[in-house]
């Protein structure tokens, strides 16, 4: 047999993958612990994914040129070596901000592989294994964040949460060793000119400042911080000199002309309202059931890992969905799966039992594993087949760009509608309410709790109430936009030109 069409060697290779992709949300729930044991806050915790995934975003852009430069083998086996050196120094971090500077610096070392790994695949599958490995491979960026919830919440809960990064380095290094001793042989480097350096460095910054600036706003008080409006005004000015350098440059780094075509803008709309979406879900639902429901993080993964089963049915249906009819169908069964979801979550309260949660995230489960391909489909229909690494760059720049701020910005809609609520459900508890009355009468009588006691309590009562109106609000968001977002594309089928490119 050859040793590239081994089924080994695709195993290996999807394993160098879901390295990055488990690790994109595996400090979701363990981040609760890390935060608090190296000085942060759980309101915070979520520093860690955002900074990954912008790590992500600054490095996939450079894969194709690397590659080209370096040989695709010998960068897979160079970025498996970083990812081990900087998951060892994240397991040594001794407080949360050098924790989070080498979170970002793993993000850096592993956004190459979304990329790379897609290319070795195309270059040693056999044809006829080329549509099943694709497909599995988009099935893992739905289904292994799940996953990296789950086991990041056991054994930070079980064990201790360093273990999250030990673990890795005993995966990272055999898989480079293998790639190294079997397969540097096998590249072939045909490296090309670096001609856009600046443009890449205005990215950089345009970027990195508009993503630090939105995931730190909540804590620096927005407007009256002159951090914030600093970072801002950094960012939007160079993500705009970026776009006009962009758009003249000869040989771009992300060539920003391709947006001309409608059916790709259309489906990195939908690619990046819906993975925002998705990562918006995860991250809410497992910090509010760990940190106000009383949920351990065991059956928080339980639940969570519900959505892991919607991937199985997936598989198993995969044909029918994939070549029976028109992609946006299928996009259109996605979507409502997924608002459905967000709607059905809008009456959880405190009270919410196992069976509701976990009927929730099956649906919403359903719609994620359902929604990639199509678009993936979609966007390589937009231009010629030549072009096709590119439209996969840009595919995956824009899941990890927002991936990271739908982790960011839908915490900090929570914490701010949870804000809201606490004031308004505490304006009514004071000493001329009847209801405050009783509630002290009953806890000093029935309860033999002290007045202090008693309003330690009430402010307990109020946080839990208040988080979950916040999170049904932001569920609620949440659906109106997935059903904006299921219009838009109703009105897709309108478009002679859209529709013309995807049945030619």
């Amino acid at each position: 047999m050859r040793a590239e069409a081994s089924p080994f060697f695709f195993f290996n290779l999807f394993m160098a993958l879901a390295l990055a992709i488990l690790y994109s949300t595996i400090t979701n729930m363990a981040g609760i612990y890390i935060a608090s044991e190296l000085g942060g806050s759980p309101e915070i915790s979520v520093y860690s994914m955002v900074f990954f995934g912008l790590g992500n975003v600054l490095t996939i852009p450079l894969t194709q040129l690397l590659a080209d430069r370096i040989g695709v083998i010998r960068l897979l086996v160079y970025g498996l070596l970083l990812y081990t050196l900087f998951s060892f120094l994240c397991s040594l971090a001794p407080t949360f901000l050098i924790f989070n500077i080498f979170r970002f610096c793993l993000g850096l070392s592993s956004g190459i592989f979304f990329v790379l790994c897609r290319r070795i695949l195309l270059t040693f599958s056999p044809p006829e294994k080329v549509e099943s490995l694709s497909f599995l491979m988009l099935l893992s960026y739905t289904l292994l964040p799940i996953l990296g919830v789950s086991f990041g919440a056991w054994l930070a809960y079980e064990s201790f949460w360093r273990w999250i990064f030990y673990v890795n380095e005993l995966i990272s290094l055999p898989l480079a060793a293998y790639f190294w001793i079997f397969f540097r042989h096998t590249d072939q480097k045909t490296p090309h000119p670096f001609t856009d350096k600046l443009g890449y460095f205005f990215f950089v910054l345009g970027i990195g400042s508009i993503v630090t600036g939105l995931t730190v706003a909540q804590e620096v008080d927005w407007l009256a911080s002159s951090t914030f409006i600093m970072l801002m005004l950094i960012g939007i000015t160079s993500f705009i000199f970026f776009i006009l350098w962009e758009l003249n440059h000869p040989t771009p780094l992300i060539d920003l002309r391709l947006f001309k075509n409608p059916l790709l803008s259309f489906s990195l709309l939908n690619l990046a309202v819906l993975f925002s979406s998705y990562f918006g879900i995860i991250i809410l639902i497992s910090l509010w059931l760990n940190i106000y429901v009383n949920y351990t993080p065991l059956w928080i993964a339980l639940l969570i890992g519900i959505m892991a089963i919607a991937g199985i049915v997936a598989f198993l249906i995969r044909k029918f969905f994939l070549h029976s009819f028109d992609p946006r169908y299928t996009l259109a069964f996605a979507i409502l799966c997924m608002a459905l979801s967000c709607y059905y979550s809008t009456y959880f309260n405190v009270e919410v039992d196992f069976f509701h949660l976990a009927v929730a995230r099956f649906l919403s489960g359903l719609g994620l594993v359902l929604f990639i391909y199509p678009l993936l489909h979609l966007s390589l229909l937009s231009h010629p087949k030549e072009r096709s690494h590119e439209i996969y760059g840009l595919f995956q720049l824009t899941r990890a760009l927002f991936s990271s701020l739908g982790a960011g910005l839908y915490v900090i809609l929570w914490q701010r509608r949870q804000e809201f609520f606490h004031e308004r459900l505490g304006e009514g508890l004071n000493v001329y309410s009847q209801i405050t009355s009783e509630y002290f009468q009953r806890a000093v009588e029935r309860f033999n709790l002290t007045s202090a006691q008693a309003t330690s309590q009430l402010d307990v009562f109020l946080n839990q109430h208040s988080t979950s109106l916040a999170l049904n609000d932001v569920f609620g968001f949440m659906g109106y936009v997935l059903v904006v977002l299921f219009i838009i594309l109703l009105l897709s089928f309108t478009k002679k030109k859209i529709h013309s490119l995807i049945n030619p």
